[in-house]
């Protein structure tokens, strides 16, 4: 999406993812340390701290077992052994639902909430280990976040006073960094530089914004981030996802050295995330995935492509790239309300866009409903990439114009907007999480300059206060 105007993809988009043999001297150490250190599972699901080893045989008493932290629709991936060659085997207890042994870690996504109990056998040459697990698969998590973007001229000092504001709130931040291409049929990208990548990090990190969701943008050198990606053609294809998968691969480094937990591997391109280019994505995703195991793979979809999902490819049984996600994002430009907002009598309630997301007045069409039917068949929960409305009279009327808003300034109607998304996605079983588009103009989420929060702000800040949750730290 265009910080700098109105260009929504939605005038031309709009409405329209084993065995082991006993060994009489082989040396058994229960608990739970594996023969190296375990990497932390990825994303929201941590290990907890390892269990001290005990020596013996393997009738010894057991200490503790380690807790997952497991959550429903998270994605797990917890390396119990380095060295390719060991055999991990279930040898007590069962899985939580999802959850699976591949190569020598713990993976997959859980399906079920519910407790669960299990030890595996950790076993290289006559060699064993084992590690005991036990908790409770939670609910879904949650993550709210604001987003901010990375070009090459924006001085970073106004970053730094962004990142300032979105501290202030308690939430978490998305980090839009653009990648240039000279024309519309370029596959030559020239990203941010990771100098200036890095500054962010740091200063995010300085000031205890967490950046839960990476995402590349590609632009032009003409138009920056107003570059209209439904036009983006290749000249070719080829060449296209060999370039962009040198990127994603980066990126991913990127994610998995800062604890970012989402990379986007495609934002507003239905040229290129058309099912016939399916083939092409799961060579892209198998090579992230080989580097980088650990980083949660999204995609920020247009309504166009949710619409072309729901009506036409999932149910016909086609490939899709989204199957091949961990989460599927979704870039929420939607009209919940055709009404200009009257400040000297309001007009607007926050009932009305909460049933409007799913399709209530015929202003829009069941977009909430549609994004749990797609999830349901893809089985993984939906993250929203960028929802946001520009803070003016007519802002709400105007998420589906191909003209910007025109009227007079007037923020209370993010505040309206904002409470909608609290009340509406954020309590879907199938939602986990969402991110405010934009910090700067033309949708002017704070004033970087001024204290006064404005009247979105103070929504997300209270939320935040009531459900930590919603921006919780690392674990």
């Amino acid at each position: 999406m265009d910080v700098s105007r109105r260009g929504l993809l939605l005038g031309g988009l709009g409405v329209v993812a084993l065995g082991a043999a006993s060994a009489a001297a082989a040396t058994v150490i229960t608990a739970g340390a594996s023969d190296e250190p375990g990497a932390a599972p990825s994303g929201r699901s941590s290990s907890g701290t390892a269990s001290p080893t005990s020596t013996g045989s393997a009738s010894a008493s057991p200490n503790a077992p380690e807790d997952l932290d497991l959550h429903v629709w998270g994605t797990v991936h917890r390396p119990l052994s380095k060295n390719t060659d060991a055999t991990l085997t279930v040898i007590d207890g069962a899985l939580a639902a999802g959850l699976s042994i591949t190569g020598t870690a713990l993976a997959g996504r859980l399906t079920a909430t519910g407790d669960y109990a299990f030890t595996i056998e950790v076993r290289r040459g006559d060699d064993r280990r084992r590690r005991r697990f036990a908790g409770t698969v939670g609910a879904i998590t949650r993550d709210l976040s604001i987003s901010l973007s990375l070009d090459d001229k924006t001085p970073l000092s106004v970053t730094a006073r962004e990142l300032d504001r979105i501290a202030r709130l308690g939430a978490h931040a998305t980090l839009v960094v653009l990648c240039y291409i000279p024309d519309a049929t370029s596959t030559t990208f020239t990203r941010v530089s990771d100098d200036r990548i890095r500054k962010v990090f740091a200063l995010a990190k300085d000031r205890g914004v967490r950046i839960t969701l990476l995402k590349p943008h590609i632009a032009t050198e003409q138009d920056g981030d107003g570059f209209y990606r439904a036009n983006y053609a290749p000249s070719s294809v080829d060449g296209f996802f060999s370039r962009w998968t040198e990127q994603m691969v980066h990126f991913a480094g990127l994610c998995a050295d800062n604890d970012i937990e989402y990379l986007s591997i495609a934002c507003e391109q239905p040229g290129q995330t058309d099912a016939a280019l399916y083939a092409k994505w799961v060579d892209l995703v198998e090579t992230v995935r080989s580097v980088e195991p650990a980083v949660n793979l999204t995609a920020a979809f247009t309504t166009l492509e949710l619409y072309l999902l729901h009506t036409y490819w999932l149910p016909q049984g086609t490939p899709h790239m989204a199957q091949l996600l961990d989460v599927f994002g979704i870039n929420s430009w939607i009209r919940l309300t055709d009404k200009v907002y009257t400040p000297s009598a309001p007009n607007i309630s926050v009932d009305e866009l909460a049933a409007g997301w799913r399709g209530a007045g015929g202003r829009t069409d069941d977009h909430l409903g549609k994004l749990e039917d797609v999830c349901q068949r893809l089985q993984m929960p939906f993250l929203i990439t960028e929802v946001g409305v520009q803070p003016r009279v007519d802002g709400l009327a105007q998420q589906e114009g191909s003209a910007p808003p025109t009227g007079a300034a007037n923020h209370d109607v993010q505040a309206l907007l904002y409470r909608s998304i609290l009340k509406a996605p954020l309590t879907s079983s199938w939602c986990t999480g969402a991110s405010i588009w934009h910090m700067r103009a033309p949708f002017a989420f704070g004033d970087v300059y001024h204290d006064t929060l404005f009247a979105g702000e103070k929504v997300l800040k209270d939320a935040i206060a009531k459900t930590p949750s919603l921006a919780a730290p690392a674990t």
